[in-house]
């Protein structure tokens, strides 16, 4: 089976292009690499990009980038999205921005991904205070398994962990997930997240919240699942952000047994305290317009 290889970018659709800009800049650290028109790419690294930002009038996420290692893999990958019980919205295509070619793909919950083949290389941005690189993104879904079957069949997605009935994580790489998706009544954006280095860069990043005068919703604490340090807050539109450190790592292929957690909350939070209901309630929706170029 073909897979995707590596989480790629996430793509927002913003009220405010400048501010949203601005708060990825001064928060996250993330550098623009280009703009067209009312399009932002940003990076913390030396990949064109790993968020894209479009002015729009109604917010909402556009799509999850996802990258995969070779031209054949895209083809299967295609093929066998839509045997998962994908939508494949597009033929396979050039032109977009930072990427050689892609297609893209609805899943049975109704999130959108960008399949693609090829990130362009940038100049690595000044030292600076930022993540390493884009590392996860959480999907909510009414019917998890419909949507866990189209990320392990049809995307090549391999299973890692599950907490009871409420929420599964699975991995394309080295990284113990790249995929999660939550228990919801409507399919939504749960977060979009960072890898940092340490607890240290978590607390630095705290302080630049609280420098804006905004506060984080969740931690900086650590998680069972991954057994990952994190901290949640709101980005300039209200999507959340999740802020990682120390993301478990999976051993080579065959020598890892998925965990189910059974301890409910507690294994949410090793450190303490049960996740606050703005955490629990934050949703971003789908908002993917076909047809455009990004």
């Amino acid at each position: 089976m073909s897979a995707v290889s590596k989480i790629g970018h996430m793509a927002m659709r913003v009220s405010d292009l400048d501010r949203a800009v601005e708060f990825q800049s001064e928060v996250m650290g993330l550098v623009e690499t280009e703009r067209q028109g009312g399009t932002s790419f940003m990076t913390c690294n030396d990949r064109h990009h790993e968020l894209i930002l479009i002015q729009s009038g109604k917010r909402g996420y556009d799509h999850i980038g996802l990258e995969v290692a070779t031209a054949e893999d895209l083809e299967a990958v295609r093929a066998q999205a839509a045997a998962a019980g994908g939508d494949v919205l597009t033929q396979i295509q050039e032109g977009e921005t930072g990427i050689d070619r892609c297609f893209f793909v609805r899943s049975p919950a109704g999130h959108v991904f960008k399949i693609f083949l090829g990130m362009e290389k940038v100049a690595e941005p000044e030292p600076g205070d930022r993540p390493s690189q884009f590392e996860h993104v959480s999907t909510k879904a009414l019917r998890m398994g419909r949507e866990e079957r189209f990320l392990s069949e049809g995307l090549g997605f391999r299973f890692s962990d599950r907490l009871g009935r409420t929420a599964s994580w699975w991995h394309c790489d080295p990284d113990h997930h790249g995929m999660a998706v939550v228990i919801a009544p409507r399919a939504e954006l749960s977060h979009y997240a960072w890898s940092l280095e340490d607890l240290n860069a978590l607390g630095r990043t705290a302080d630049r919240l609280r420098a804006r005068g905004q506060r984080a919703i969740w931690g900086p604490s650590r998680h069972g699942p991954g057994n990952n340090l994190f901290l949640y807050f709101h980005d300039a539109d209200g999507a959340m952000i999740e802020c990682c450190a120390e993301l478990e790592k999976m051993p080579p292929e065959g020598d890892y047994k998925p965990r189910k957690w059974t301890g409910g909350m507690k294994d949410i939070n090793q450190w303490g305290s049960t996740p606050p209901a703005k955490f629990l309630l934050t949703g971003f929706p789908i908002n993917h317009r076909e047809g455009e170029v990004k």
